[in-house]
């Protein structure tokens, strides 16, 4: 008898359960602690009637583990005695209005917070591991100001909340964060609604993301899961970099100034999303995105099967017959050896009901297949001339380029000067990219620009700015190159933007 199928059943079973208990309610009395910009600071204070004035002072009184801080309508901020950023703790709640994502509850404000991962930054709310928010509004309109820094945080819930007006990110995730975020709305932030990095997991779920800078920008080595989101009206959708692997299942990407996805290549690798497979389709929607729908700027196929795409909107190579899943965990290792071993026994795998606590594993059900699934294949999609600079770098494949048809790869550097948070790349020396034409003039680059200084803390500044810039070597120097150009003035226009965030930037000839 062939026990690959109970074996899979087992990871499934392991993979589901263990959020479920690491989710659940602990046997810890929870108290209810009530703030309110009305109330009071004050030893005994905390009841409906003698409220807390400020968060921070009610974390002070009760920093225990499963209490609840239930907040008043109101604003929270440094003129009402906030102390920022404010640290929930292990096992707290924070809760405003969910009824209405927390429209009248609103903490404004940010402070300085030392990451382990990113160093200084001005965050509004820190939380820790098994926490939860819900029903709040949360802005930090100070320079580069973060709503919420999960900094390897695990088991947290972020429901039902509005993220709007952060001048850079709404939520963060970093190091080994882990995290359900349900249900929120995130609007005109700066940089991103959400940021995953480091090596971070979790489900972002049913959420809205609109008038931000990216939607969302997945780096470094994240393996988030994407259902169910509208992604609108945004510069880009959803940003994937370094060699991070989302899993995007049923988002609604639409009407974004730019693309919907961006797919960048670096030095160190490149991303491998998972946008579906036969066995595991995608069911994405991508309609009216200005410039690319899908805008795949590796060499890898992108695995996206079973989603509503126009193919006349897509920018690189897509498989669409990918039987695989492209990400490297354990649930879909397991999955692939069992579609390599015995295609014709797959197991089904239920999912938890909507009420129960979520997952943060990828819990789509796998049908059992009634026939053996054919390899995959890879599927060109012919590029379309961009009518404005996308992001760096753009990699266009033309497969009639050269005798024997294998993609040419083309490095074209632009200024992508939306604030985001792609993450830093290592700093691995790149070689020169090939000399081409630049597509806004149709002319041979002529100029590039670059920032002789390559220390960590200048080239963490520079991809602030321009987030694909690159470390190469010239005549014995290593240096930063940050844009090429066919015309002088454009180059000088990013050497000033550069000089006013304090760098030194200079032309060099493009050669």
């Amino acid at each position: 008898m062939n026990k690959l199928p109970c074996f899979i059943n087992v990871i499934f079973v392991l993979a589901l359960a263990t959020p479920s208990s690491a989710w659940a309610q602990k046997n810890i009395q929870q108290k209810i602690i009530f703030v309110s910009p009305q109330g009071v600071d004050a030893v005994g204070v905390g009841s409906q009637t003698q409220a807390f004035r400020t968060l921070s002072a009610a974390i002070a009184a009760y920093p225990q583990e499963g209490t609840i801080f239930q907040l008043g309508a109101g604003t929270y901020s440094a003129a009402t005695g906030e102390s920022f950023p404010i640290r929930l703790p292990q096992g707290a709640v924070l809760r405003g209005n969910p009824d209405v994502n927390g429209t009248n509850v609103v903490i404004n404000g940010g402070g300085r917070f030392v990451s382990s991962t990113f160093a200084s930054q001005n965050i509004a709310i820190l939380a820790a591991n098994n926490s939860r928010i819900e029903g709040i509004t949360i802005t930090n309109n100070n320079p580069r100001g973060y709503g919420l820094w999960l900094e390897s945080s695990r088991n947290v819930v972020v429901d039902r909340n509005s993220f709007t007006r952060n001048t850079h990110d709404g939520i963060f995730l970093t190091g080994s964060a882990n995290a359900y975020i349900g249900n929120n709305l995130f609007t005109g932030n700066t940089g991103s609604g959400i940021s995953a990095l480091g090596t971070s997991t979790g489900e972002i779920r049913d959420n809205k993301f609109e008038n931000t800078g990216f939607g969302l920008s997945i780096g470094q080595k994240s393996q988030v899961v994407l259902t169910n989101n509208n992604i609108s009206r945004n510069v880009d959708g959803i940003v994937i970099s370094n060699t991070a692997q989302p899993t995007l299942r049923g988002n609604a990407i639409a009407d974004n100034q730019r693309n919907g996805l961006v797919i960048l290549s670096s030095a160190n690798g490149s991303p491998r999303p998972d946008l579906g497979t036969t066995i595991s389709q995608g069911n994405n929607t991508f309609t009216n995105n200005r410039e690319y729908d899908i805008n795949n700027a590796t060499t890898i196929p992108l695995a996206a099967v079973g989603n509503q795409i126009n193919r006349s909107r897509v920018k690189g190579l897509l498989d669409l017959t990918a039987s695989r899943s492209p990400i490297n965990n354990a649930i879909n290792n397991a999955i692939n050896n069992a579609i390599a071993s015995n295609p014709r026994s797959l197991p089904s795998i239920s999912i938890p009901s909507s009420n129960s606590i979520p997952s943060t594993n990828i819990t789509t059900a796998i049908p059992i297949q009634p026939k053996v699934i054919p390899a995959p294949t890879t599927v060109f999609v012919p590029a379309k001339p961009p009518s404005q600079p996308l992001p760096n770098p753009v990699i266009s494949t033309n497969p009639s380029s050269n005798n024997n048809n294998s993609p040419t790869t083309i490095i074209i550097e632009r200024d992508y000067s939306i604030p985001s948070n792609i993450p830093r790349v290592p700093n691995q020396v790149a070689a020169l990219p090939p000399a081409t034409l630049d597509p806004t003039t149709g002319k041979p680059f002529q100029y590039r620009v670059i920032v002789p200084a390559t220390s960590t803390s200048v080239t963490q500044q520079v991809k602030m700015i321009v987030p694909s810039a690159f470390r190469f070597s010239r005549s014995g120097r290593i240096m930063l190159q940050v844009g090429a150009y066919s015309d002088r003035p454009a180059a000088n226009d990013l050497v000033q933007k550069l000089a006013q965030s304090g760098l030194s930037a200079e032309i060099i000839p493009f050669r």
